[in-house]
């Protein structure tokens, strides 16, 4: 009994020790991210003050954000985090264990931003980031409901929740969930339902902080529906709405597959089921695509005033004929959808001839990059559905020049389009 007792005794000592001890931890590890922000572009983080206690500190802080480029004036937030240091953190929300965790509150300093909103923020809005044991970084963010009324417009959003890790700098794993939003006014009303996201991506080239990050990996977002009323008419709505990407990377070269669909959507009087998009982007040269990353981020951080036009335009055509020497391809495999009178359902494949394609040309005269496309593409559509639109003579017409092809019920088509020569069906198209 008398070892329990030591051994507990021991534990707690630890425990009231061990934050003195983590807080120099958790503040080295904040000035090296201090220092990774302030040397990304356009941010500026400075610390005006950090009272540390045996158990946390209380910071206060100043982001700013430059839009000169964008035309616009500074952008400054002015931060203050409760820090809490580990290994046992206990916070209004929920408890962790790890280093150091975060607690922030803000508000703009330097925008017109109305005080209502900033109060409704910092009430209802809980922002915080944990410093795990292997220096990881979580963050939390959670929303109460939240409601302003303006006028005649009421805005009510629900509750929402998120989870973001950063991992070693180079993995991004993350979820949010959100109850939906509801805007009223003046006969009008737009409803978001209940929405879910969720990403895992990795950085394969470039610094996330610094904005040249590649990232590959998956991505998921859906929403139950999304409805529009005017004067009590439904006049938009969708319904079980998804959207999909997946990022790869094959010897190099990056890969885009993009997909989205949905149960149900309609508006202006016609109803729709199952819309489907499944997009593929292939053959992107990492290479060509980073040189560009590091262009932008050059040019960003040059001599205000200073014309980059040339060295910019030099610099485009050069990765232009990177890109290009691994002959990307964008192809949409699937673009259909399910009417009364049945399926109408299409794809095709686009990409650009790197022999006929010229990057001074296209600067100089947009019909170039036209003599450079090359496409293929088919397609189906019901008779009926065509004729309830009065197109049932041109359908004809066009079925008896041999440019589509009808049987039973479906009209459909194979195009070609090469050096600028358009073909239907095998039968030269004038344009």
């Amino acid at each position: 009994m008398k070892k329990l007792s030591i051994a507990i005794a021991l534990i707690l000592a630890s425990l009231l020790i061990a934050p003195k001890l983590i807080g120099s931890v958790v503040e080295e590890e904040r000035e090296k991210v201090l220092v990774e922000l302030n040397n990304t572009d356009g941010i500026t983080l400075t610390t005006s003050q950090y009272t540390s206690s045996w158990f946390g500190a209380e910071v206060t802080s100043e982001l700013t954000f430059s839009l000169d480029d964008a035309g616009l004036a500074d952008v400054t937030i002015l931060l203050e985090e409760q820090l809490s240091f580990g290994p046992v953190i206990i916070t209004e929300q929920d408890w962790h264990l790890g280093l150091g965790y975060s607690a922030m509150k803000f508000k703009f300093s330097a925008a017109e931003v109305d005080d209502e909103i900033i109060e409704l923020i910092n009430e209802k809005l809980h922002l915080g980031a944990l410093l795990s044991f292997n220096k990881n970084v979580t963050t939390f963010i959670k929303t109460d409901e939240m409601s302003y009324q303006d006028g005649e417009t009421l805005i009510v959003s629900a509750p929402a929740e998120a989870e973001f890790s950063l991992i070693n700098n180079e993995t991004i794993i993350g979820d949010f969930s959100w109850g939906g939003l509801e805007v009223k006014g003046e006969g009008e009303r737009f409803v978001i339902g209940t929405v879910a996201m969720s990403t895992e991506q990795k950085v394969v080239s470039g610094d996330y902080l610094q904005g040249t990050a590649i990232l590959t990996g998956d991505a998921t977002f859906n929403v139950t529906n999304i409805d529009m009323y005017s004067q009590n008419r439904h006049v938009f709505s969708l319904s079980e709405a998804g959207l999909t990407s997946v990022v790869s990377l094959d010897d190099e070269l990056l890969a885009l597959k993009l997909k989205y669909n949905a149960k149900e959507i309609s508006a202006s009087g016609q109803s729709f089921e199952q819309p489907n998009l499944e997009v593929v982007l292939a053959n992107i040269d990492i290479n060509a695509l980073q040189e560009l990353n590091k262009l932008s981020a050059k040019l960003s951080i040059g001599v205000a005033g200073q014309d980059y036009s040339a060295e910019l335009l030099a610099a485009l055509s050069e990765v232009t004929d990177q890109i290009l020497a691994k002959e990307p391809k964008l192809t949409v495999t699937d673009l259909s959808v399910v009417t009364e009178q049945g399926k109408i359902a299409s794809e095709f494949a686009l990409n650009i001839n790197k022999d006929l394609f010229d990057f001074n040309s296209v600067n100089s005269n947009s019909m170039a990059l036209i003599t450079a496309l090359e496409a293929d593409a088919k397609g189906s559509v019901p008779m009926e559905f065509l004729t309830q639109f009065g197109m049932a003579p041109m359908v004809d017409d066009f079925v008896a020049q041999g440019y589509l092809t009808r049987q039973d019920n479906d009209v459909s088509f194979v195009a070609k389009y090469v050096e600028s020569q358009l073909t239907i069906n095998g039968k030269a198209f004038q344009l």
